[in-house]
């Protein structure tokens, strides 16, 4: 059986003991240690981080989205292959504490999905 899915949303069946196929492709949200609520922070999003993804003309991250937990849109970033890396970073603000989701599209592997909980 295959280690992903091109149909519906892949993540992590355990995030403490990824595959390799998870490595390379779940996003990891990074956020500062402290946000205050309706003060813009910066997200970084990284795809590949635990386990690099090829960025290649064959194989690459096409797009990069970030949505909190009720899938309220807060951005995008399209991608190209060999030249852009799925590495980006996205200035948001929030009223209450989230989780925070952020999508990824491999070209040969689908949608993954990385979480992150945002807290005040």
């Amino acid at each position: 059986m295959a280690d992903f899915s091109l149909k519906g949303v892949n993540k992590p069946k355990d995030p403490e003991n990824m595959t390799d196929m998870e490595k390379k492709h779940t996003p990891m949200i990074h956020v500062p240690e402290e946000i205050k609520p309706g003060e813009p922070f910066s997200v970084k999003v990284i795809v590949g981080e635990l386990l690099a993804h090829p960025n290649e003309l064959s194989h690459y991250i096409n797009w990069i989205a970030l949505y909190d937990e009720q899938y309220t849109f807060l951005g995008m970033a399209t991608l190209a292959p060999a030249v852009s890396h799925p590495k980006v970073r996205f200035t948001i603000s929030l009223d209450e504490p989230t989780t925070l989701r952020a999508f990824a599209f491999c070209n040969l592997h689908g949608l993954w999905q990385g979480k992150k909980e945002v807290e005040f």
